[in-house]
Order: C-alpha cells, then sequence, then structure tokens
C-alpha cells in the first residue's frame, strides 16, 4: 500500500511538471511575437552652483528632490506630454549625485527618447528656478543615454516561469476537482462491491426460507403501508384431496350389500346360547 501511494504521487508529480511544461512552452512562444520595447535610460548629475554657499551641504537631499520633480505629473506635463504615458521612473543611483531617467520605446521611436533625455537637465533647471527662486543647483547629462541591449518587454524569462507556474496550478486545480472526486467515486464502489460480498451470503440464504415460508402462508407477502408491514394474501387454490377419488360412499355400500334380517328360531337359539355362556 505505501508503495502504491508513492507511485501515485510520483505520477502526480511528474504529470503536474509536464503540465507547467507544455504551458510555459506556449507562453514563451506567444510571447516572442508580442509587441517589444527598449529602455532608454540616461543619467543627470546634480552639482551646487556656489550661490549660495550652503547649497553644497544640502547636495545629496537635492538630488533625490530632482528625482521627486522629474516623477511629478506637474513637470511631465509641462515638458514632456506626449512622451508622459512611456515614463519609466526616476531614481537616485547609490552614494552619487546622480538621477537614472528612464523611458520605455519601441524599437521606431528610440532616437525620440534618446534626444527627450538630453533635454531633461535643461527643463529640471528651468522648473527649479521657478520653484527656489532662484538657481542654487545645476544640472547636467553624464554621458550619452544608453538603450537596453535586449527588449525589456515582453520579458521572456519572467513569462516563462509564470507559464510554468500557472501550468502547475492548472494541474492541481484539475487534480482537486475532477480526479479527486473519481477516485473517491471507485473508493466508494469498491467498497459498495466489499460489502455487497459480505452481505449477499446471508440474503441468498435467507432467501429459499422466504420463499419456502411463502409457499406455506399461501402464496402471500408482506407490503409496506403507512411505514407499517402488512400481510396481503395471496390467491386461493384449491388443495388436492389425498383421499381417492374412486372411493365408494357409505350410502353407496350400504345400498349395494345385501342384508338379511334373522328367523324367530334363530333369535331365540342366539339368546339361549347367550344364557349359558356360550357366546
Amino acid at each position: 500500500m505505501p508503495y502504491s501511494k508513492n507511485l501515485a504521487i510520483k505520477d502526480r508529480i511528474t504529470r503536474a511538471i509536464f503540465t507547467g511544461a507544455v504551458v510555459m512552452l506556449v507562453v514563451f512562444l506567444i510571447s516572442l511575437f508580442l509587441p517589444k520595447e527598449w529602455l532608454v535610460s540616461g543619467k543627470v548629475v546634480v552639482f551646487p552652483s556656489g550661490q549660495p554657499a550652503s547649497a553644497a551641504q544640502n547636495l545629496l537631499a537635492e538630488t533625490g528632490n530632482t528625482a521627486e520633480i522629474i516623477k511629478n505629473a506637474s513637470f511631465q506635463k509641462n515638458y514632456f506630454p506626449d512622451q508622459a504615458a512611456n515614463f519609466a521612473g526616476a531614481k537616485v543611483l547609490r552614494n552619487s549625485s546622480m538621477v537614472q531617467v528612464k523611458f520605455r520605446s519601441n524599437e521606431t521611436d528610440i532616437q525620440m527618447y534618446q534626444d527627450l533625455i538630453v533635454k531633461v537637465p535643461g527643463q529640471v533647471n528651468d522648473y527649479a528656478r521657478d520653484l527656489y527662486s532662484g538657481s542654487p543647483f545645476k544640472y547636467k547629462m553624464a554621458g550619452d543615454p544608453e538603450i537596453s541591449a535586449s527588449p525589456v518587454k515582453p520579458n521572456l524569462l519572467l513569462n516563462a516561469i509564470l507559464g510554468f507556474l500557472g501550468g502547475v496550478l492548472l494541474y492541481a486545480i484539475y487534480w482537486l476537482g475532477f480526479e479527486s472526486r473519481k477516485s473517491g467515486d471507485e473508493e466508494f464502489a469498491s467498497t459498495a462491491d466489499k460489502m455487497d460480498t459480505i452481505i449477499s451470503p446471508e440474503i441468498k440464504s435467507a432467501e429459499p426460507a422466504a420463499e419456502e415460508k411463502k409457499q406455506k402462508i399461501g402464496g402471500g407477502k408482506v407490503e409496506m403501508k403507512d411505514g407499517r408491514p402488512h400481510f396481503a394474501p395471496g390467491e386461493k387454490t384449491e388443495e388436492k384431496s389425498a383421499v381417492p377419488e374412486n372411493l365408494p360412499f357409505v350410502d353407496e355400500i350400504i345400498s349395494s350389500s345385501e342384508i338379511q334380517e334373522p328367523s324367530d328360531d334363530e333369535v331365540k337359539e342366539r339368546l339361549n346360547r347367550l344364557m349359558r355362556g356360550e357366546l
């Protein structure tokens, strides 16, 4: 029994892995035909302008403020409203005064987003000047914009992993919803067969006795009425007589035999013999 259970578990795991692999392959093939997007990014350096002198002390804080300015909806609406939908974020690079700006782009618009990123430092400078009523900081591009080596969308690796997990989940749902119910029905049927095997000999042995009893009570049967048993007698049958049919009746015997009455002398003789004790 433990061996059969282990074999069943291994079989289910194998089927789950196979289902996951099939779904993963399907998702991977579909992902190959989805629209591809590249990531265009650039680094904006933040540094103090020298006025006021305290700006250098607030450089790290201003780097974070610059990232928040670029992510601000008002800034995007004013400077790149048509490309705001493809804005992929801005973050401060660790242990530096640089902010990385990212956009998603299809293959035909890569150059347009490269030109847009080059303009970001000047746009931030104009926005900050109105915000601070001056220019305590300056912003400059650190190198040329960069393009991702491969499309970032669709993410083939991520989609393949999700497809595999989805396939395993689908098989688990199928097994819990269908196979477990089927195995339960089979187990119930097997139990019913075993019970029938155990009970049926007793029933079979009781059937002749019931039939014999039925014959003895005249072929009647017991019926359930209003939840109580009632006896329903069977049809009356003429019982065969054990006496031979050709047996003569008493009247016929009497009529057929010859009866002679004794004479007076014979009566007297019998009386005398009776008195003498001869009879």
